[in-house]
């Protein structure tokens, strides 16, 4: 699956939560997330992630191509995730060291999704390994060109 998607870092995460409530974005999810980033000689990351809701923990695992560039737009393949329990980790683990994975990164965030049709509004809060705020706009690529666009100016001023 391809995943087409802006992501930039800002200084407050309140205004583009206001944009995805006044626009008519459905809030389809809230959780915090901590995931263990893997990387490998293939430039394909694996991540184990674990989400946590009121109704409980859920981990899972997935693949996805490894560009850690410091461009606001990306496309890139990235797996469907694989339901995982916590007695599942040292297998996985293993499976992950035999493929030559390596552990590379720690994250931890709260992440709040807004959806409207096509377009997806992932909004993190990062606690580790450094406190910053992140918005990720991903979907269609005509719409989520638009809505980047818009917004962006609509921030401006």
């Amino acid at each position: 699956m391809l995943e087409y998607e802006y992501s930039f870092v800002v200084k407050d995460i309140r205004p583009y939560i206001e944009y995805c409530e006044n626009e008519g974005y459905s809030k389809i999810s809230e959780n915090t997330q901590i995931r263990e980033l893997f990387i490998s000689p293939n430039k394909i990351l694996a991540r184990i992630t674990r989400n946590t809701t009121e109704d409980g923990d859920k981990i899972v695992l997935d693949f996805k191509d490894d560009n850690d560039s410091e461009d606001i737009l990306k496309s890139s393949k990235e797996s469907l995730p694989l339901q995982i329990n916590e007695s599942d980790r040292e297998t996985v683990n293993s499976i992950l060291d035999i493929l030559g994975y390596k552990k590379n990164k720690h994250l931890e965030r709260k992440r709040i999704v807004y959806k409207k049709g096509n377009v997806k509004f992932e909004i993190d809060e990062y606690f580790a390994p450094e406190i910053m705020y992140v918005i990720g706009i991903e979907g269609e690529k005509i719409l989520v060109d638009e809505i980047y666009k818009s917004l962006i100016q609509k921030m401006k001023g």
